[in-house]
């Protein structure tokens, strides 16, 4: 039996935002906005935090920076409940960090320092004990320098020989990051790209055509994220089907997408059906964008249960991909 429900892998983000911010002064002058916060973030971070605020056993694997940063990053991790056990520290370069300026709409552009997420990597005497849970996440490939690549195939494919399920994220995904990810998709069980990053690397714009190429590569499950419009589910024994998301106002979509894996993996965790966990999923990622950062307005299960059974929802409107 694992001794994690969960282990989150990877692309580690300090996260520094502001809302909203409609323009940059110019010169030296201010202007005056309503909030500013710092967040755990990143493909990895935000998806274990939240699988941690949802009751989740979970460990982070990670590197951070020996900096304040990096010490601000562990204490938060803590206080959510992960376990840093493999969290490693990296004096050579700063801890990963961004500044969003998130605009009214919800819209974020980032500035971003990549720091330690260059350098991670799991040693060799890490491996099996970054693999003890049920639940092995993979997060951040394409801002990965030293992980990218054959070490990810190597986890991956390990995680597999030791039974384990395994979901995967990307970041900033370009139609050459493909080169990184087509190894490691026969290890994949859960693929949960944006549409957007994965048509990139697809060269197809219909997520039911995406899907499927990236089913025909050995992905079992593919589960594509389409912001406004829901998510796209392509099932490894069924018919695909579409989800719509919620109605809700939008404060922030930073981590959204973070926070639908964590939802998928809840789901995972508690046997649910793929249907049942990507409703639950698209809550989650309700919760979020209804605050500001990674974890927004998420607080619970029990809250989010409440929230995935009250909530509206929009109308579909990719009808394409409901075929």
């Amino acid at each position: 039996m694992p001794s994690f429900d969960v282990s989150s892998v990877g692309f580690y983000v300090l996260d520094i935002l502001g809302r909203p911010v409609s323009r940059i002064p110019e010169g030296g002058r201010a202007d005056y906005i309503e909030e500013i916060r710092m967040t755990v973030a990143g493909t990895a971070g935000a998806t274990g935090m939240d699988c941690a605020i949802l009751g989740l056993k979970t460990q982070a694997v990670t590197t951070l920076g020996t900096d304040d940063m990096g010490d601000w990053f562990v204490a938060k991790l803590q206080k959510y409940g992960l376990d840093c056990g493999l969290v490693r520290r990296d004096g050579s370069v700063q801890t990963s960090s961004t500044i969003l300026p998130v605009r009214p709409n919800g819209e974020r552009p980032a500035l971003h320092v990549p720091g330690t997420a260059t350098v991670f990597r799991v040693a060799d005497e890490d491996l099996d004990a970054a693999l003890d849970a049920t639940v092995v996440h993979v997060g951040g490939t394409g801002l990965l320098k030293s992980f990218d690549g054959e070490p990810t195939v190597r986890l991956l494919k390990r995680a597999k020989e030791l039974g384990r399920t395994t979901t995967f994220d990307l970041i900033q995904a370009t139609p050459e990051t493909i080169a990184f990810v087509e190894p490691c998709l026969p290890y994949i069980d859960y693929f949960v790209p944006s549409i957007d990053e994965a048509s990139e690397m697809a060269h197809e714009a219909d997520p039911a055509k995406v899907a499927a190429y990236f089913k025909s590569k050995g992905v079992r499950n593919c589960l594509l994220t389409l912001g406004g419009e829901g998510v796209y589910v392509a099932p490894e024994n069924g018919k695909p089907f579409h989800l719509p998301a919620f109605d809700i106002e939008v404060v922030d979509t930073t981590g959204c997408g973070d926070s639908f894996t964590a939802g998928i993996i809840v789901g995972i965790v508690r046997g649910w059906d793929l249907e049942r966990s990507a409703r639950f999923a698209s809550a989650v990622a309700a919760k979020v964008a209804m605050g500001l950062g990674s974890d927004g307005k998420l607080v619970s299960f029990d809250d989010t249960i409440a929230a995935m059974n009250s909530l509206p929802v929009k109308a579909p409107a990719r009808t394409s991909a409901h075929a």
